[in-house]
């Protein structure tokens, strides 16, 4: 193919920012008004229905597979394969298939579910999403299927199950390996029951604790002679009773306001304990969550919950993750002590966690008022000049552009915002599509997402007329499949995915489709006002952004391990360097202007200044993830085991340790109340035994962004780079070391790769360390 030029991608930077800010330039033809469809682009799709009877369809496919997998590969087939290696190869390709035609409806679903505006589409998505994750639930179970991976997988030899070229293929080899016994399946009848058991235990309590983290907090209150020191404004907004007390809400924006700017301690002392409180029943809760996952963890072989966490992490074990925070805390503590001296200065007595965000505003505001004002910074920063950022962005560092299209029929968008983003390669042309579905509206889940339509696969090695052989002896046409749904071979089509052939790459592949997904505010078409976003909303945007060219980039042979599919502590890495990007003042060169004027630019210096002033106290907040991520990994050892197991006091112990504040010995129980904030901590429901991660990113994308760019930043201040941030040659080396690998290679090898430190390549306690010594700062 021949190679696209950078003019091409240059002339559609115009197009795609006035298709953000100014829709009603660019009227969506082929959209249907008062019509909400979602097709995708799949030609089966043209109405609700059609997802229910595809997902039936799909379910008879899979079990079609499922037929083929366990006559072709199980250790009772007739047919013996020579070739241990082809035997298995074969033998992951199918397995990666079926998962894939399963997920390409339950992904789309998925997305349904949470984005589409019309209520019939939604209940369609929730009803093929429920029957095809059933199914999942029953192939987790199948002792058949987990003996033909178990089979294929030993007949390896130790040389060939430590070979490079075969580690994608282990690795979803693995993945189907660790879910069969995640379920059981290698369990005696009797405890693989209780296993089930303890499954659904530990989802409902675990759903009731995350539910209660949410809860209001029990209300406080404050004087009206307290109020009045905040001024009249404050005042007037509440309620007094007779002994001129109104009743606060620790979670609403008065205790906010109370802890920033009261200048009474006693008073955000009050309001600081009330926010940290949790009831008897959610401590309960909490506790039962972490016993239950004991429980599971040793019925299934391992010491505890975090070696069933970390078992398929990057950093491989709750040894190694220890290492690495309290590395990072010798790192990051002297910072923060610091930053607190700093703001000692404004106190004559020791600080207390309450006196924090009363000082840090002190500190903020007074530095702030010569400074550029967050008033007007949204203005430099429309949505449109952000999506042609990360376009001209991404064509200087990857050769990666954006191209609006317009849909390929009526059918295809389900919204009349949608903005379809071809992604364009200078030496492939189209290698996948981006759906931006940005701006706000009613039903929609709130808040900024990355949603998998559908996985980059091999897909010419798949022989699927094969699927049939093995129907007659493999199928029972009397029994149901799942629900009222039976075999039926005439009715047995997946969704259709269309294929292409890859530069340099044998065979044909089918490309990515992932949608971006955020609440902003939509273009006022009255005023004329594009979406204009807070500097925070930019961040957000860049990191997504950065999932969803990961997805693109990370085209591989399968999709259990293509783009964001890989390990949990190494998948959020290309968003943070993205952040990184964001504030370089090479890239705010290329999209920051005010939207009124493109040639009126953001004075990046003062931007820049600005942002370190707010930011002042990034050691103190790092400082207090440490010890999150430390107390997440105490709850998930052995220590819930002791009786009696008393999470509040555990807690106390570990905010103890990573504590910078000098009275923290002393917080447990006052007359203000009791520290049992971990209860309010939902994170340890959705990310048990692996909050560490996010942090684990941030330590290797300063270390990526200070090897790389850092010292390309100095060379193009003196003229002896090219590009600087902007550079090709680095670019190239995070694309080929990070991200066309997806997880289909192992992080450490990729991150060798990029630092170039041969050190790291063996990943192990180790190179921990050495991630933990590299902090955040240097």
């Amino acid at each position: 193919m021949n190679r696209i030029s950078r003019r091409l991608f240059s002339t559609n930077s115009a197009s795609i920012r006035t298709r953000f800010d100014q829709p009603w330039l660019h009227p969506t033809t082929s959209f249907i008004q008062g019509k909400a469809w979602a097709s995708f682009g799949y030609q089966e799709l043209q109405r609700p229905a059609d997802l229910v009877r595809v997902s039936q369809s799909t379910l008879r496919r899979a079990e079609l597979i499922l037929s083929r997998i366990t006559r072709s590969f199980g250790p009772q087939r007739t047919v013996q394969e020579n070739d241990p290696r082809k035997d298995f190869l074969d033998c992951i390709r199918a397995f990666d298939r079926l998962s894939d035609i399963l997920c390409r409806v339950i992904d789309l679903a998925e997305s349904i579910r949470n984005l589409h505006p019309n209520q019939l589409w939604i209940n369609a998505a929730n009803q093929a999403h429920s029957l095809l994750s059933r199914y999942m639930n029953t192939l987790n179970t199948h002792k058949e299927l987990y003996d033909a991976l178990e089979f294929s997988l030993s007949r390896l030899s130790p040389i060939e199950q430590d070979h490079p070229d075969l580690f994608a293929a282990k690795t979803v080899g693995l993945q189907f390996l660790r879910d069969f016994q995640r379920h059981g399946i290698h369990l005696q009848t009797k405890e693989r029951e209780k296993l089930v058991d303890l499954s659904d235990e530990m989802l409902s309590v675990g759903r009731m604790f995350f539910a209660g983290t949410n809860d209001n907090p029990t209300p406080t209150w404050i004087t009206k002679n307290e109020a009045k020191q905040l001024g009249n404004g404050f005042v007037s907004d509440l309620e007094f009773n007779h002994n001129q007390r109104s009743e606060i809400d620790p979670s609403d924006w008065h205790a906010h306001t109370l802890l920033r700017q009261h200048p009474d301690p006693s008073v955000r002392k009050r309001i600081w304990f009330s926010q940290r409180n949790s009831t008897d029943d959610q401590i309960e809760l909490l506790e039962n969550l972490l016993k239950l996952r004991y429980q599971f963890a040793r019925l299934t072989g391992k010491n505890n919950w975090a070696d069933v966490a970390l078992e398929d992490k990057m950093i491989g074990n709750q040894d190694n993750v220890m290492a690495f925070l309290n590395g990072l805390d010798s790192e990051t503590r002297p910072i923060a002590l610091n930053e607190l001296k700093l703001l000692q200065n404004s106190s004559q007595d020791n600080l207390n966690p309450w006196d924090r965000d009363y000082y840090a505003h002190s500190f903020t505001s007074n530095r702030t008022r010569d400074q550029l004002m967050t008033t007007n910074l949204s203005s430099y920063f429309s949505v449109g000049s952000c999506i042609q950022g990360l376009s001209q962005l991404f064509s200087r560092i990857y050769g990666i552009s954006f191209v609006v299209e317009s849909p390929d029929n009526p059918q295809e968008l389900w919204h009349e915002s949608i903005v379809k983003l071809g992604v364009m390669d200078e030496d492939e042309g189209r290698i996948g599509t981006i759906y931006c579905d940005l701006f706000d509206r009613t039903s929609k889940t709130t808040g900024a997402a990355h949603y998998t339509v559908r996985c980059s696969r091999r897909t010419d090695l798949d022989e699927d007329h094969k699927d049939f052989e093995f129907a007659e002896s493999g199928l029972n046409n009397d029994t149901p499949i799942v629900d009222h749904i039976f075999p039926d071979l005439a009715n047995s089509e997946p969704l259709k995915v269309p294929v292409t052939n890859r530069n340099g790459k044998p065979g044909t592949y089918q490309r990515p489709v992932v949608v971006f997904s955020c609440t902003f505010d939509p273009p006022d078409p009255i005023t004329r006002q594009p979406s204009l976003l807070a500097w925070s909303d930019v961040e957000t945007l860049f990191h997504e952004m950065g999932h969803a060219i990961h997805s693109m980039i990370g085209q591989t042979e399968y999709h259990n391990v293509s783009g964001t599919r890989c390990p949990t502590d190494f998948v959020e890495l290309p968003s943070i360097l993205m952040e990184h990007f964001a504030r370089s003042s090479e890239v705010l060169s290329l999209f920051a202007s005010h939207h009124t004027d493109p040639n009126r630019k953001l004075d990046v210096i003062r931007f820049k200044q600005h942002l370190q002033t707010l930011e002042f106290i990034k050691g103190i907040e790092t400082q207090s993830q440490i010890g999150l991520a430390a107390l997440d990994q105490h709850f998930h050892s052995d220590i819930v085991a002791h009786n009696p197991f008393n999470s509040t006091l555990e807690y106390s112990k570990i905010d103890h340790h990573y504590s910078i504040y000098p009275s923290s010995t002393n917080l447990g129980s006052t007359g203000d109340g009791e520290d049992r904030w971990h209860a309010r901590f939902g994170h340890l429901y959705g990310y048990g035994a692996s909050y560490y991660s996010y942090l684990f990113d941030r330590v290797i994308a300063q270390k990526i962004w200070s090897t790389l760019f850092r010292n390309s930043v100095h060379h193009h201040r003196r003229g002896d780079s090219e590009d600087g941030v902007l550079s090709r040659t680095n670019g190239e080396r995070i694309k080929s070391s990070i991200l066309k690998w997806g997880g289909s290679r192992d992080p450490w090898k990729c991150l060798e790769d990029v630092i170039q430190d041969g050190s790291l390549a063996d990943g192990g306690i180790e190179a921990v360390q050495t991630v933990g010594k590299w902090g955040l700062w240097k």
